[in-house]
């Protein structure tokens, strides 16, 4: 009894400690000359989530952060729990941040809880004091335009298989979940693109492979996973969170992933050989002509970038092509400039990676629907390493600066009717001049992967529209999105039909 009195004692003091703590620090923003939402006790700002989910039924952060910079301006200030976030979706305040001032804007913000993953050592959350730049020194050639043409073959073979599964439901006439069937094809690409694994996942969901990844990402959803909800305005526990992680519905299918990953990795160096193109070789290669060992990357490091890449490249490439064959099963008037564009290059000189890379329509469609639909809707957070004056504005040290692609996108001012699918807006559009499209992030920590990321869908998609015409199912809804925490995505299942040429 007595111990649950000092117990309960102690709790109601840390409550108390904790309630003038925040009060207090939640005055930061009003002193710096930011406006925002009004502030809850313990979850900052967040409590505007629960309240809209509340009220329409489904997660929009994207559309309520346009809200709110309709509200509050271009630049606001914003709580996840303690964490100050200031929002920017200025073009020159971008480019300041994440480009001109990267030097103090060099670091992700890594979840606490998040120190405890591999992924922690891999150049998602990588510090630039500690080895960030190193890493992206060396696995950034691995993604040279001739390593993506190696890569090629292997991911044509591997959309050959999906083209074939697709057949064979279209045939049967089965009404399916496109998103499903592009998961299974993006993990089987990265698989045997990164670590020469062949997984059976395209033909068989059962596949351990494709199940382990599946709950991992399923996990980092904040309303599946305990500790993503309470690390997110919980930051008073620090450190405490990387050893709850173990715990966490993430750590149970991460553990086999990566376990996997380091006896592959192992195998690799004992002298088992691999013929393929493919990451893990791409990385020992380079490490073995490195001499000085100051330019190596340790085994953590390419087994945590391993895991990153398996991630990156499975949940957001299948939810970018769910996007993109819905808008072009919802415009058949695009679909067929397309498919003329994709026709007259077969003719012309066949389909191969220069040639899908040469298709100019093709490449406009690819932005338009990437702008409307952003995977990682805000995926450009920075931490302020100290304290700097931007355009008039103070950023204080520890504080973080977020950019979100879908306000960007969605902006009027940068893109004239933004909520329309409109692929013609980017045949003369200079995209080095700009920083109005901006699903990869900007600047040095741009996607890694993102010449990768789009051979893989443009060749999908290129495939998929030599085999079959495709249209909206009667009974599909109209596209709702809600977010999971990271990625955008359907919120019911995509129902596309298919008609063989």
């Amino acid at each position: 009894m007595a111990i649950f009195s000092v117990g309960l004692l102690f709790f109601l003091f840390f409550l108390v400690f904790l309630y003038f703590s925040r009060k207090k620090h939640y005055r930061i923003r009003e002193k710096i000359g930011l406006k925002g939402p009004e502030t809850h006790w313990l979850l900052g700002n967040l409590n505007g989530f629960i309240e809209r989910k509340t009220k329409i039924g489904h997660d929009d952060a994207y559309d309520w952060f346009i809200e709110l910079h309709e509200k509050y301006g271009e630049t606001f200030g914003f709580f996840v729990g303690r964490q100050l976030d200031i929002i920017i979706s200025n073009e020159e305040d971008i480019k300041e941040v994440l480009v001109k001032n990267f030097s103090n804007f060099s670091d992700r913000k890594e979840p606490e809880y998040m120190e405890g993953s591999s992924l922690s050592k891999s150049l998602f959350f990588s510090r630039y004091a500690t080895g960030w730049k190193h890493s992206r020194v060396a696995i950034s050639p691995i993604f040279s335009s001739g390593s993506m043409k190696a890569m090629f073959a292997t991911v044509e073979l591997k959309v050959d298989v999906f083209l074939n599964v697709l057949k064979e439901k279209s045939q049967r006439g089965e009404r399916f979940d496109i998103l499903e069937d592009f998961q299974a094809l993006t993990l089987d690409v990265i698989a045997k693109c990164a670590f020469a694994i062949d997984s059976s996942c395209q033909t068989d969901r059962s596949d351990l492979f494709y199940v382990q990844a599946k709950e991992f990402v399923k996990n980092i959803d904040y309303r599946e996973s305990w500790i993503t909800t309470s690390g997110l305005f919980l930051q008073e526990f620090g450190s405490v969170w990387k050893y709850l992680y173990r715990f966490s519905g993430m750590a149970k299918p991460e553990k086999p992933l990566v376990q996997g990953l380091y006896d592959l990795y192992q195998r690799r160096m004992r002298g088992e050989s691999s013929e393929s193109v493919d990451l893990l070789n791409l990385m020992i290669q380079r490490n073995k002509r490195k001499q000085n060992a100051d330019q190596k990357i340790s085994e953590e490091e390419i087994v945590g970038n391993c895991f990153a890449v398996l991630l990156g490249g499975y949940d957001t490439s299948s939810t970018a092509l769910t996007f993109l064959i819905y808008l072009l099963s919802k415009h058949p008037d695009v679909q067929e400039k397309l498919f003329e564009e994709i026709q007259n290059v077969k003719e012309t000189c066949g389909i191969n990676h220069d040639s899908i890379f040469g298709m100019k329509y093709l490449d406009a469609v690819y932005k338009e629907s990437l702008r409307l639909y952003p995977p990682v809707y805000h995926a450009i957070v920075r931490v302020c390493l100290n304290d700097i004056t931007i355009r008039n504005q103070f950023i204080p040290k520890g504080s973080c600066v977020t950019t979100m692609p879908y306000t960007v996108h969605r902006n009027e001012e940068n893109w004239k009717n933004s909520n329309e699918f409109v692929p013609e807006r980017f045949l003369d559009w200079n995209e080095k001049s700009s920083l109005k499209w901006i699903p990869f992030g900007v600047g040095p920590r741009i996607c890694v992967g993102m010449r990768f990321a789009e051979m893989e869908i443009k060749t999908t998609v290129v495939r998929m529209m030599e085999k079959f015409e495709m249209s909206v199912d009667s009974e599909q809804p109209e596209m709702i999105t809600e977010c999971d925490g990271i990625v955008m995505k359907p919120k019911d299942p995509v129902f596309i039909q298919l008609n063989e040429r």
